[in-house]
């Protein structure tokens, strides 16, 4: 899996553009009182140096070394302090420190997509927030990116039933048609998945 994500990411120009995700622009000001944020499957760093220039406090975390030296160079040139995590997701252990954890286009088989969930929200200090955007099952039928494994997609009744589970509060949950305009990768219609989600203490 490393080889193939350092693959892709070894040409100069980004895969994904210079621009960060546009819901997690859209959504930035809800993350500026949360103080530090950490970047799951963050690649060359779109996401995270935005951020970092908002005044958050980043850290990166990815499976390419090839992307996350990429993203400490941008970082560099622009005058950023983000920390960099090199290791697959199945690895991290995280702990409850975040004020928020943003990911986007995390293509996870089906099998381990339940422990994103669970991990970014273990990883969130009470009141934190999980914001997200992934590529539905639907996304099969669109040409603007992504993979063209369903087993690689996301279903919003099965990411339903797994926030039912977490000490989460769901904000906001939604599978929309949005327009895609990411670099070489993400261009054109597309079928996403959007999440914000707050954690909470349930109360039995």
């Amino acid at each position: 899996m490393q080889a193939l994500w350092n693959a892709k990411f070894r040409g100069e120009e980004p895969l994904y553009g210079d621009a960060p995700n546009q819901f997690v622009k859209e959504n930035f000001e809800q993350l500026l009182p949360l103080q530090n944020v950490l970047c799951l499957g963050e690649g060359e760093g779109r996401n995270a140096l935005f951020l970092a220039d908002k005044g958050l406090e980043v850290e990166a975390l990815d499976i390419s070394d090839v992307a996350l030296f990429k993203l400490r160079k941008r970082a560099h040139a622009h005058y950023l302090e983000i920390k960099i995590c090199h290791t697959l997701l199945e690895h991290w252990n995280p702990s409850a420190r975040y004020g928020a954890v943003v990911c986007t286009y995390l293509h996870l088989p089906k099998e381990k997509q339940k422990m994103l969930f669970e991990k970014a929200v273990f990883a969130l200090r009470e009141g934190g927030l999980f914001m997200a955007e992934l590529f539905s099952e639907s996304q099969v039928n669109f040409h603007s990116g992504g993979p063209k494994n369903i087993g690689l997609l996301y279903d919003l009744n099965d990411i339903s039933d797994t926030l039912k589970s977490l000490s989460c509060r769901v904000l906001k949950l939604a599978q929309e048609i949005v327009i895609l305009n990411e670099g070489r990768n993400h261009v054109g219609r597309a079928s996403v998945i959007r999440l914000i989600v707050q954690k909470v203490t349930l109360v039995c």
